[in-house]
Parts: C-alpha cells; sequence; structure tokens
C-alpha cells in the first residue's frame, strides 16, 4: 500500500493556489502539485487572509485556518509548505520549524537576509528537520539531464555566458544565480557595474560580472520588468551553445559546424529545439520530496543549496 504523507500549505496566494486549477495541463500551484500526487494528502491552507484560505479550500480541498497553531492541533502534519510573501519568510519558518514535522518545502529566497537564514539553518539541525527550497528548475529533468550533460563534457570547456533577468536580484536574479551554480559550478565572485530598483525597493537588480571558479566569466544584465518579464541564459561552450530561452520553457542547441560559405571556417548552427518540462516543475518537487521521505533519492534543492544562492547574491549586494 502506498504510504501517503500529509501537507499543509501556508500562504494562499498565486503559486500557493490560484495560478491554475484541478482540471489544467500545466501544474503551476502547490496545490496543485501536491493534491494530484498520490502520495500526498492536502490538508488544507493557512493564510492571513481567512477568505483566501477558504478560496483555496473550496478549490482544492481540506480546511481553511486561522493560524499554523490551530492546523497543527487538527492534524498530524508531515510535510510544510512555506508559499509566503519573501518578507515573511523567515518569521513563517521559525513558527513552522518548532511544529512536530519531516519536510519544509519553502518558496525562494530561504530568507531576506544571510543573518536570518543562518538562523534557520540553526534551528533546522537542532529540530531535525529537513528544508527544500523551489527553485523550480533545480527539480525539472531537462536541467537534470542538461547538467549531468555539462558535467560529462559533452558540450566542452565552459567559454562565457550571457543572462537577463528582472524583479530584483534577490527575488528573481537568485533563480539565476541558482542554475548557474548547477549548471556551470561554484562562483568565485560577482562585480556589479549597475543596480535599478524596478520590483521591491529594498531588492536591486544588479548588472555585472559573475566570475566562476575557473575565472571564467558570464556577464549578468537586469532588464526593467516594469516594461516586461524576461529570464534566459545563454552558456557557450567549446563545442556548443545552449541558449534557455522563454524563462526557461525551452532549450536550444546549437553545435559547431563547418561553414559551407566560408572554407576553413566554423559556426553555430541550431541543432536541437525542445519545450522543457517546467510547467510542471512543482509536481517534480513534490515527486522529489516524497522520494526523500522514502529514503530514495536526495533533495533537488536542499537547505544548504538554497543558502549557497543567497551568499553569492548578497556578497555582491554587499559591494
Amino acid at each position: 500500500m502506498l504510504k501517503k504523507f500529509t501537507v499543509l500549505i501556508v500562504g494562499a496566494g498565486r503559486i500557493g493556489a490560484f495560478f491554475d486549477r484541478p482540471k489544467t495541463k500545466e501544474i503551476l500551484t502547490h496545490a496543485h502539485a501536491f493534491s494530484k500526487h498520490r502520495g500526498f494528502k492536502l490538508v488544507g491552507f493557512v493564510d492571513q487572509d481567512q477568505r483566501q484560505a477558504q478560496k483555496a479550500a473550496l478549490v482544492w480541498g481540506g480546511r481553511a485556518y486561522d493560524n499554523i497553531d490551530e492546523a497543527f492541533k487538527k492534524n498530524k502534519i508531515d510535510v510544510v509548505v512555506n508559499a509566503t510573501p519573501d518578507s515573511e519568510h523567515f518569521k513563517t519558518l521559525n513558527k513552522i520549524i518548532n511544529q512536530p514535522i519531516k519536510l519544509i518545502f519553502t518558496e525562494k529566497p530561504l530568507t531576506a537576509t544571510p543573518k536570518e537564514a543562518k538562523k534557520i539553518i540553526a534551528l533546522a539541525k537542532q529540530k531535525k528537520v529537513a528544508i527544500a527550497v523551489n527553485y523550480n528548475r533545480s527539480f525539472t529533468p531537462d536541467f537534470i539531464k542538461l547538467q549531468q550533460a555539462i558535467k560529462r563534457g559533452t558540450y566542452g570547456e565552459y567559454l562565457t555566458g550571457t543572462g537577463y533577468y528582472g524583479k530584483g536580484f534577490l527575488h528573481n536574479g537568485s533563480h539565476l544565480i541558482n542554475l548557474l551554480l548547477l549548471l556551470v559550478g561554484d562562483i568565485q565572485t560577482i562585480r556589479p557595474v549597475h543596480r535599478q530598483y524596478d520590483y521591491f525597493k529594498t531588492d536591486p537588480s544588479l548588472s555585472g560580472v559573475l566570475y566562476f571558479n575557473s575565472r571564467k566569466p558570464f556577464f549578468i544584465q537586469s532588464v526593467d520588468s516594469r516594461f516586461y518579464t524576461i529570464f534566459e541564459i545563454d552558456l557557450v561552450f567549446s563545442r556548443a551553445r545552449i541558449r534557455i530561452v522563454d524563462s526557461g520553457f525551452v532549450i536550444e542547441r546549437y553545435q559547431v559546424k563547418k561553414d559551407r560559405r566560408y572554407a576553413g571556417y566554423q559556426k553555430l548552427e541550431l541543432a536541437k529545439k525542445n519545450q522543457t518540462k517546467l510547467s510542471r516543475s512543482l509536481y517534480y518537487a513534490a515527486d522529489n520530496l516524497y522520494n526523500y521521505l522514502q529514503g530514495q533519492a536526495e533533495l533537488g534543492c536542499s537547505l544548504n543549496d538554497g543558502y549557497k544562492t543567497m551568499q553569492a547574491i548578497f556578497n555582491a549586494l554587499k559591494k
């Protein structure tokens, strides 16, 4: 018989419950992912706005609760999803981690400051509670396979790259940093050259040059999100070029070919373009968490992975 784990979602907003509906093909909310996975049972929602929690429960099932303590009094809960706004992450995690649970799945970034993050890491160790961070591409099969291919040397040596993002270096730029850590490797330093405030007043979007431990560069460019949203990464290797476009819903692979026009020259040609499974990343995350709880997998993006991403971000913001 399949073992089921109970799940509580704290934060009944868009990513928690309302980006999609139960019958949509894409899985864009935590509620959809955990209610669809056979290994979990959704017990309900907690939200400061009780009407939001009630609306979410009507759509996805479970009950609406005024606060976290009340939910735990009425249920045995194994997993808690923290889908609150960035500014609420520390307070919410601090509350959840003191409950009798097995695992927390938190939205990124881990916390708003390194000091808060260190407190959560210490508490998690003390309470023996595992924490996974939702950098969604880390859970998506296409990016895991890409990371493995890069590691095997399929595309040759990393030469350079460029990325575009907006909506704050911590809020959205951390997705870019986390993905670079997954695909290319450890970051030595980030040197900012420009900053703009296009989303939060406390979180500038930085442009600059990032250097990996290999001392090879990656150029970060922020684009004002008040005009539109963009997330793209272009990685250039000695034998190929990888373009991650449309926020990661599409990956293009270019191969080195002989130039038919100019003898003795080589150029890059598009060899493959595929749609990724990013629209179902939260389901893959739920599956990863289930396998972790069963002792069959490591977390796709662990507490240490989330903190490593934050360290790179805040080291750059201090400059």
